[in-house]
């Protein structure tokens, strides 16, 4: 009697815990999606659709449901007309802490914090040294210099002029422009230039384009390659002028030589450094540090462990290929381009090239 139910209590402490388990796989009840709220995500489109309809509605006594909170969020909300005018308090204080809103273009003024967000109709230009929550524009949004943005902004295409500091995702549909010592944290376009216009890279740069000079590098053919994809298992400096067709693996740090080609992705357990004019047609992956030389061009995504460096006048994915540039820290030499997204999750800053000069 006593050995059955010394069996019975047993079965009965160890089952217990799996209950649970399987009441949930006779019931499924996690069928359903989980909800994901878009302010926690970096698509900023979506949560700028989400704040466009809140606008919209916020001269209407009813809203949409569950949307009814969130326009109530808004509130106090000021209607302008082109230039942003203070009240007595604000032009005081140097504070606005109303939601503006307009139907035209904004022009806003000098040194002010505006602690809600603002919406434009068409275009938005801020004043230098402002400080801000949310931009969302249909039109042009102008960041003047000094500024910072500090949850997210989007539009159709942005400046930002120099000494900015964007501490939220910054989108366009078109275009982006970074100038010198702005910091970002998350710009994404159709093309992003990194300076001044003046010094962008080449229209027609491209690492997936045939440049032809190809008859003019030597083709390394390594033993070792199968199936087009060389596995290095050491340290490994590729030649200058040279050309390799297919992926290269490196179980150490990779130096590539000025002029090379590799026609293939490259991938580093360790650090990537390149010297200037290097052409990559896929990806760079490195385990540590990148540092990208002067007019190199990359046509896949650029990501490393700890930091990325891109040289001036250098040109990442195209124009029908968008692609993304990702370190926890990412240095961009005036002059770059990238196409589809710049991401760095500690620090990331535009560094002025002084061996360009001025026209």
């Amino acid at each position: 009697m006593w050995p059955v139910l010394l069996a019975l209590l047993t079965m009965l402490v160890f089952g217990a815990p799996l209950v649970p388990a399987v009441l949930e796989w006779r019931r499924r009840c996690d069928i359903r999606p989980l909800a994901i709220d878009s302010e926690h995500t970096l698509d900023v489109a979506a949560v700028a659709a989400v704040f466009r309809e809140m606008v919209a509605r916020t001269g209407e006594k009813s809203g949409l449901h569950g949307l009814v909170r969130r326009v109530s969020a808004l509130q106090p909300v000021i209607r302008v007309t082109g230039t942003f005018m203070p009240m007595a308090a604000q032009a005081c204080n140097g504070v606005c802490s109303r939601t503006i809103v307009t139907s035209g273009s904004l022009v806003l003024p000098d040194s002010y914090t505006f602690s809600k967000d603002i919406y434009g109709r068409r275009a938005i230009s801020t004043g230098r040294r402002n400080r801000m929550q949310v931009l969302l524009s249909e039109g042009e949004i102008l960041i003047r210099s000094g500024s910072e943005m500090q949850r997210w902004a989007h539009a159709r295409s942005v400046h930002v002029e120099p000494w900015c500091r964007l501490l939220g995702p910054l989108s366009a549909t078109y275009a982006i422009r970074l100038e010198d010592d702005c910091e970002f944290t998350s710009v994404s376009a159709a093309v992003i230039g990194f300076g001044a216009r003046h010094l962008a890279a080449p229209p027609d740069m491209d690492a997936t384009a045939p440049p032809g000079g190809d008859w003019a590098h030597e083709v390394l053919d390594p033993p070792e390659a199968s199936n087009g994809r060389w596995l290095v298992t050491h340290d490994l400096t590729f030649p200058a002028s040279t050309l390799y067709r297919g992926d290269l693996v490196v179980h150490g740090d990779l130096w590539i030589g000025s002029g090379a080609r590799i026609i293939g992705s490259v991938k580093a357990s360790g650090c990537i450094c390149s010297g200037p004019r290097v052409r990559i047609d896929g990806a760079l992956i490195a385990g540590g540090t990148i540092s990208v030389g002067r007019e190199c061009a990359i046509a896949g995504p650029v990501a490393a462990e700890l930091g990325i460096d891109v040289g001036a006048r250098s040109v990442i994915g195209a124009a029908n290929k968008r692609t993304t540039v990702v370190a926890p820290v990412l240095h961009v030499r005036a002059g770059t381009v990238v196409y589809g997204a710049a991401c760095a999750a500690e620090e990331g800053k535009v560094i002025s090239d002084g061996n360009v000069a001025t026209p």
